[in-house]
């Protein structure tokens, strides 16, 4: 491939460099004519050779003649004239001068070089801002990925805790009461058997203060977490994912899958559910076994609170119109409604938990700036199989 080829593949910025090259001096028709034997030449050499420079510049005028001869042969009167000219052009100019022809030659060849050089130093920073920036998709995904795993993986051994608890809490209600038992027996304990037993019963229970104490510092530290992650689904990922729609809907590239999100969103919102089912089960621990102070009764209401906020903002944030108003005989044109014409929308839950099946309805409602007319029921019930995926959708057809 030649570098004259080369070049004009290049944009038009990088064109107009290579125009400003050539004048009257040395047309750009010639470096095109003979562009394959002009790049073979050391005009380098010439440059510094006056003889060799006289060599090159008559062999220059014979290539000339060859090219003309193909233009009669082709019938081409104009290009005829041209090649004659720029002939004649070469002669006047560089006839008793041929090291200034070798020397515009030169330079020319080495500024085509560096442009050439430019637009791909130019074409790699573009490829590496788009690779930059996909990378940076990519880490920022795989960021996020791991936070969520980190909230799960919190969830199961907050879980394991709770049973090891459980079963500390059961061994020590069976050692009370099996020492209050013995006190009654009619043989009876001594009084070094029973003071043994107490001892070892308050450090149980120093043991089971200290696992209840862990146990809710470490659902504190879950809710912290989980905040953290859910911040960055809610008001991150959802509002680029949003920002991405909108720009689909005026031309852009098409909007992302809703699936990746989705599965976040439900991650987040099981580990949630469990987190309210975990506090239930310790408020269980609390009525078979209490005292003063104890971290059970004095947290239990505010992490309620918090987790019940938590997976209300996550429900209500995760309503998302996953295709935004269209015409059913143009899908692919949202946003574009014509009067007196229906349209659809289709609105889709992204978080996919099975106790919210057929239990969630939407209802349209217009403002009273827009002159929309419902046909049908204004309410629907989201249920999975508006949806393709298994996710729970409702889509309005009559609008």
């Amino acid at each position: 491939m030649t570098q004259w080829y080369q070049l004009q593949q290049l944009d038009s910025k990088f064109l107009e460099q290579v125009h400003q090259l050539y004048d009257d001096s040395f047309p750009m028709e010639i470096r095109q004519y003979l562009a394959q034997w002009l790049e073979n030449q050391d005009w380098e050499h010439a440059a510094n050779n006056v003889s060799f420079a006289t060599v090159l510049f008559h062999d220059l005028l014979s290539q000339l003649d060859d090219q003309f001869s193909r233009f009669l042969i082709e019938n081409n009167f104009l290009l005829q004239h041209n090649i004659r000219k720029s002939k004649r052009n070469l002669q006047d100019n560089f006839q008793e001068d041929p090291i200034h022809m070798a020397m515009i030659i030169y330079n020319c060849l080495k500024e085509e070089r560096k442009i050439l050089n430019s637009a791909q130093l130019s074409n790699q920073m573009e490829v590496g801002s788009i690779q930059n920036t996909v990378i940076g998709m990519l880490d920022k995904q795989k960021e996020l990925d791991a936070k969520v795993k980190a909230v799960k993986n919190s969830v199961i051994d907050v879980e394991q805790d709770i049973k090891t608890l459980e079963d500390m809490q059961d061994e020590y209600d069976f050692k009370c009461k099996t020492l209050q038992n013995r006190e009654h027996e009619s043989n009876g304990m001594s009084q070094e058997e029973y003071k043994k037993e107490q001892m070892n019963l308050k450090k149980m229970f120093l043991s089971l203060d200290l696992k209840r104490k862990e146990v809710v510092n470490k659902i504190v530290q879950l809710l912290n977490t989980t905040e953290h992650t859910q911040s960055a689904l809610i008001n991150e990922e959802l509002v680029e994912w949003k920002h991405r729609q909108q720009t689909a809907c005026i031309g852009g590239p098409p909007n992302a899958c809703l699936d990746q999100l989705q599965n976040w969103f439900t991650i987040v919102a099981e580990s949630l559910q469990q987190v309210r089912q975990q506090l239930k089960k310790l408020e269980e621990l609390e009525q078979k076994f209490t005292y003063d102070p104890d971290p059970i009764t004095k947290n239990k209401q505010v992490l309620q609170d918090r987790t019940y906020s938590l997976f209300k903002q996550l429900i209500q944030s995760s309503f998302v119109v996953e295709r935004q108003p269209c015409m059913p005989t143009h899908p692919q044109r949202p946003l574009v409604l014509k009067t007196g014409v229906q349209f659809t929308v289709k609105l889709r839950l992204l978080v996919k938990l099975q106790e919210l099946n057929y239990n969630l309805k939407v209802k349209v409602l217009f403002d009273k700036f827009r002159k929309f007319n419902i046909l049908g029921t204004n309410t629907k019930v989201m249920n999975m199989e508006e949806s393709t995926n298994g996710s729970l959708a409702a889509e309005f057809r009559h609008l």
